[in-house]
């Protein structure tokens, strides 16, 4: 995806393609940057002791050329086009989630490329017409798209700066209904609920029942089953992991509301 900035900010996880490996050094392309104005792409680089928490051998055994990879900016001298790198200050989960992240900017870029062309501009005129603004407005392409999906055209209708015409929103808008899903996050977890008081079935019950009615946010849904004294098991589906966490925290509370100082409740994660 493009950026108005021509290199990422101290601290971001980026993307990178493996362009060379030397003995110390590892030099890489970073292709959502533009970087200086003579370079196709910012590049940067990571030093050896960069790449692993434990000394490196052989470097081509954890990174080698044409390979993609999720690294930490360390360093930016913009005046240079000088970056620096870490590839062993990327754990497995932001690995995974900045990749998948990218991926989807990749399939999403394909899409609005050939929307671009479909409608005789340039992928460059539709940033510049639709696509800033948008994101300007939402944070990322990503959330917004999934809003005008669940909330209808006038989601772009209502963007401040939008610059196309009613038509061209009009096919953004069904380009938008048949190409993008709803991302979905799934959580299980198991909450143990004990009672040793004579009205213990009656109070797990009504904690159990309670937590079913509870009022959930849009886009988040449960299903509670029981597995055997003292455990019940919950499917939690949501838009994402902070709404998803939010609503859990509200379920631990009404249990213990109700239970109160008669028994415990434990939730656990699977």
């Amino acid at each position: 995806m493009l950026n108005r900035n021509p290199f990422p900010v101290i601290g971001e996880l980026v993307v990178c393609q493996v362009k060379n490996v030397d003995r110390v050094y590892v030099r890489v392309s970073l292709e959502d940057y533009g970087g200086l104005n003579h370079e196709e792409h910012a590049s940067g680089m990571i030093h050896i002791k960069e790449l692993s928490n434990r000394w490196v051998k052989n470097i081509n055994s954890i990174i080698s050329v044409g390979q993609r990879v999720v690294l930490s900016v360390l360093r930016v001298n913009e005046e240079r086009g000088y970056l620096d790198l870490s590839l062993r200050r990327v754990n497995k989960v932001q690995r995974t989630k900045t990749m998948s992240a990218w991926r989807y900017s990749i399939k999403l870029e394909g899409l609005l490329k050939f929307f671009a062309e479909s409608n005789n501009l340039t992928i460059k005129d539709l940033y510049e017409k639709a696509l800033w603004a948008i994101i300007d407005e939402y944070g990322d392409l990503r959330t917004a798209f999934e809003e005008v999906k669940e909330e209808g055209i006038e989601v772009l209708k209502n963007i401040p700066k939008m610059e196309l015409s009613d038509e061209l929103i009009e096919a953004l808008y069904q380009l938008i209904l048949e190409n993008v899903t709803i991302s979905k996050v799934n959580i299980n977890v198991e909450f143990q609920i004990q009672v040793p008081t004579g009205n213990g079935i009656d109070l797990i019950k009504e904690a159990v029942a309670s937590s079913v009615k509870l009022r959930k946010a849009k886009g988040i849904s449960t299903k509670f089953s029981y597995s055997g004294a003292p455990v019940y098991r919950c499917e939690l589906e949501a838009k994402d992991y902070p709404s998803a966490e939010h609503h859990l925290t509200k379920i631990k509370n009404k249990m213990e509301s109700i239970i109160g100082t008669q028994g415990t409740v434990e939730m656990i994660r699977e």
